[in-house]
């Protein structure tokens, strides 16, 4: 972490601590309409200026290690292949063949040096490009050159793959702005997915990642299984250009929140071992920077009232049996702390869909929630959003600098 941001860490937990009232400064913020999470209107508006707009981690190249290797990313109505190609290129492809719109591949992940499509044969090449039409004599006006793969953007960070659906995005290092700045010291280009996960969730995607957007609720919710190793009374927010943002909350005592694995790097900056330092990234991800690995969590809509939660748990080479052993540990460990959050989800999504309550509230320190939504109305465009629907803009003011 850049000195500017270790400055502004260490100096808000100082002044969180001694807190006892609302901030003057900062104002009090608007309910958000409950039509967020469940209109239909809204629903569409995020599919076509969101998600069709942003970009989306996708993937990790430790799982493509090897030219050929592939993974799809099989989210948002999408079927999407992430492909290692000849040249240590990792490009995106939308995994549909151009003669009829066929999968290609059907596995979510495996190594193929050309794709083939099940359907009819058709053959292209790990760059995309059409290479084989059987009984190409009888599509008289098929220029194979013009007919390769439909590429998506794609771009990576750190080992980090990311996908963007617009051809006129935003380069991916200026999209991610203070997340450079805010990890090094954290080697996460030498992660490793241990265990990859999926969990539904009946409720609206942002519902979900709301809860990992304050620690309000940790006391309460956690008391058992967080709360004892966090002092939640320093628990600080800055919030960033983009909606990004970054959390810090001191440890009570200890490295880290879980016992330490066989493997852990030596170099891992002094911040990232006092402190839990949770990193949302716009629009969906969720990176909890703890030495001993984390859980890198993705939010993904399946509708307006359902959706799903990707978890990769990142750790560190090593194929020891003590380390299987540590990760299935830590599986456990995850999917207990998450059932503690999940039974609460969907009771929340029934009173937003039936009218019980028209909107939420975001208090004080849960203004890193308002200002996701309040980025949501930024990325859609305000004036598209309904006058019903919007969240007014309060806190850009309240934006921290970017480190130098």
């Amino acid at each position: 972490m850049r000195e500017a941001a270790l400055e502004l860490l260490n100096r808000t937990m100082d002044e969180q601590l001694k807190r006892s009232e609302h901030p003057s400064d900062f104002p009090a913020l608007p309910p958000i309409p409950a039509g967020r999470y469940t209109d239909p209107r809204f629903e569409a508006l995020e599919k076509d200026r969101l998600w069709n707009r942003t970009w989306l981690l996708a993937g990790i190249a430790s799982d493509l290690p090897t030219p050929g290797s592939y993974r799809l990313f099989q989210h948002l109505d999408r079927s999407v292949i992430l492909s290692h190609g000849k040249d240590g290129r990792i490009r995106a492809f939308h995994n549909a063949c151009r003669h009829r719109g066929s999968p290609l591949l059907l596995e979510p992940q495996g190594r193929a040096m050309r794709f083939i499509c099940p359907y009819h044969a058709w053959g292209y090449d790990l760059e995309g490009t059409l290479k084989s039409v059987p009984s190409q004599h009888d599509f008289a006006c098929l220029d194979k050159a013009e007919n390769g793969l439909i590429e998506v953007q794609c771009d990576t960070y750190r080992g980090f793959v990311f996908i963007n659906f617009d051809d006129d995005a935003e380069p991916l290092r200026d999209f991610l702005g203070e997340f450079v700045a805010l990890t090094e010291g954290y080697p996460l280009e030498r992660m490793v997915v241990k265990d990859h996960f999926f969990v539904e969730m009946a409720c609206n995607w942002k519902i979900a990642y709301h809860n990992f957007l304050e620690i309000y609720h940790v006391n309460t919710v956690h008391p058992t299984t967080l709360a004892p190793h966090l002092d939640s009374r320093s628990f600080v927010i800055a919030l960033y250009e983009g909606g990004h943002m970054r959390f810090g909350t001191r440890k009570k005592g200890g490295e880290s929140l879980f016992k330490t694995p066989p493997v852990k790097p030596d170099d891992i900056a002094p911040v990232f071992l006092e402190n839990t330092v949770a990193l949302p990234t716009f629009p969906n991800t969720f990176f909890s920077l703890d030495p001993v690995g984390f859980n890198l969590q993705c939010f993904w809509p399946m509708g307006s009232d359902r959706s799903v939660m990707e978890v990769r748990q990142m750790g560190w080479a090593t194929d020891s049996e003590e380390d299987k052993l540590y990760w299935q540990g830590m599986r456990a460990a995850t999917e207990h702390i998450l059932s503690e959050d999940l039974c609460l989800f969907e009771n929340i999504q029934q009173s937003l869909r039936n009218g019980t309550i028209p909107s939420i509230w975001a208090g004080y320190q849960e203004r890193a929630l308002y200002w996701f939504e309040e980025e949501i109305d930024r990325r859609i465009g305000p004036d598209r959003v309904p006058a019903d629907l919007r969240v007014q803009p309060r806190i850009a003011s309240f934006m921290a600098p970017r480190s130098a």
